[in-house]
């Protein structure tokens, strides 16, 4: 079927203002905190104007032989890149695009309009982005998928880039059939626009998974979550027939470090304690901040003689790595009991509990066994 490019132009700019809309209203407020979001906002604008232009008179750049729509076609390219290289945190890359654009701009007073040349720059920050994308950490599903595209419309443009003859004008391509990749393109940038949203959606649910989770100031899990966890790793215990054991961990003197030395430093203590706990324990051991300056470690496959070692491993490189503290050398009480399963959890904190009450009343600074 054959289009007109009043036609291809047309669907294109539609597509762009769909993208647009999508973008700016329907999930603005999921973007607004992004970094890559005033170049993603830079990508529609431009993108739109280069569509504009091109349905209009043509606009010469002085005597150059170049058109605005030339310029602005590139500029949406660099902005494509930035919006990927800003996700995925490469600064260098997105410095590498600034200047890339800078030479290109500055160029065009010496080199004659061809399209060869705007579409090899293009594929240039299409490659960037995908050199960003798939350096990036922890990709989710979106960000594969985005991944894949962009690696297709990198094929799509080198199989262009090989399919025109090399010195053709943008007004000869553009008076030839060549022209059906504006609608490409233009889908390109709706797709982004979805992937990219989708992408922070996903990242945005597991932000706020993990913010119900765990505790804001340390990390360790909440008092809310433990509980879940904790019986699935009971489950998995009772399975393999494993012993456990539960630590209850309290800050010595706490309050007097808040009197004497301010809050600041109160929360300090405490990251610093919930450090040396995730530094002391194992990877699948479950330690929760239980509320103020207690603390709340359930050990896996764990009998009262390793559950001791732990805590004495724990009380002594809090005061180890607090000594030097405007605070230190803080000292913490520990209560262990291995875990009855005849019971509930709760009742197996409170046993944990009732010994770290003892360490407390023997006079503070060690670990008893109830």
């Amino acid at each position: 079927m054959s289009i007109s490019y009043q036609e291809a132009v047309g669907v294109s700019t539609t597509i762009e203002i769909i993208a647009c809309i999508f973008a700016l209203f329907i999930l603005r407020s999921v973007m607004k905190d992004n970094k890559e979001t005033p170049y993603l906002f830079g990508y529609f604008i431009s993108s739109l104007l280069f569509f504009y232009f091109l349905n209009k008179s043509t606009l010469e750049i002085g005597n150059t032989g170049w058109y605005i729509e030339d310029l602005l076609g590139s500029l949406t390219s660099l902005f494509f890149g930035l919006t990927i290289c800003k996700k995925g945190h490469s600064e260098w890359l997105c410095k590498l695009l600034i200047a890339a654009f800078i030479a290109f701009s500055a160029s065009i007073l010496f080199v004659a309009n061809h399209v060869h040349y705007t579409m090899s720059f293009s594929a240039f920050c299409i490659l960037l982005a995908f050199v960003s994308l798939v350096r990036t950490k922890n990709l989710n599903q979106a960000d594969k998928g985005l991944a894949i595209f962009i690696a297709v419309s990198l094929l799509v443009i080198f199989y262009e880039l090989n399919s025109i003859p090399h010195n053709i004008s943008r007004i000869e391509y553009y008076a030839s059939d060549f022209y059906y990749p504006l609608v490409y393109f233009s889908s390109l940038i709706l797709v982004l626009t979805v992937f990219i949203f989708t992408s922070q959606l996903i990242n945005l649910t597991l932000k706020y998974k993990t913010l119900a989770t765990q505790d804001a100031l340390t990390g360790l899990y909440n008092r809310t979550s433990v509980y879940d966890l904790v019986n699935n790793q009971l489950a998995l215990a009772k399975r393999n027939k494993q012993a456990c054991a539960v630590l209850m961990l309290d800050i010595d003197h706490f309050k007097q470090v808040n009197d004497q030395h301010g809050h600041q430093q109160g929360d300090d203590a405490i990251k610093l304690v919930a450090q040396q706990i995730q530094h002391c324990t194992r990877e699948y051991d479950i330690s929760c901040r239980y509320g103020g300056e207690e603390f709340f470690i359930f050990l896996t496959n764990t009998d009262s003689n390793l559950g001791f070692q732990i805590a004495e491993r724990i009380r002594g490189s809090v005061t180890k790595h607090s000594k030097d503290k405007a605070y230190g050398p803080l000292t913490i009480s520990v209560g262990l009991t291995q875990f009855n399963e005849t019971v509930s959890l709760d009742d197996n904190i409170a046993q944990a509990d009732k010994a770290l009450y003892q360490s407390k009343q023997a006079g503070r600074n060690q670990t008893t066994i109830n």
